[in-house]
């Protein structure tokens, strides 16, 4: 389908977000892959690219899950988006970067809304 409008005095917006309900699928309903990782030592982690990849489904009781798509320097200092797999992030987390197997800590989270941007 192919839907047309306008923000400007939100022409065409609900029969839009009316189509996204209808034809895109529910974060339950999407299945999410990863590569698994593996403690290699005290405090280093490593991706284990040889191994099969391990089904996430959402869940957030389960451990945290994320991927950070996106750095910025705003107002708040560097801001990192991350689109959250599974599990729940809070302040004082500590994160592990399966790239680098470097441990981070989340030290504050800000919540964007997009008339602040």
């Amino acid at each position: 389908p192919v839907l047309m409008g306008s923000a400007y005095k939100n022409k065409g917006v609900q029969p839009l977000l009316d189509a996204v309900v209808a034809y895109l699928p529910s974060p339950p309903e999407v299945v999410n892959s990863a590569m698994p990782v593996v403690q290699v030592g005290p405090g280093e982690f490593t991706t284990d690219v040889d191994g099969e990849l391990v089904e996430l489904p959402s869940d957030p009781s389960g451990p945290f899950v994320g991927l950070a798509f996106k750095l910025e320097q705003g107002r708040y200092g560097q801001l990192t988006y991350i689109r959250v797999y599974r599990g729940t992030l809070r302040r004082g987390d500590v994160m592990v970067n399966a790239t680098t197997g470097a441990q981070l800590k989340v030290p504050r989270l800000v919540r964007m809304h997009s008339n602040e941007m």
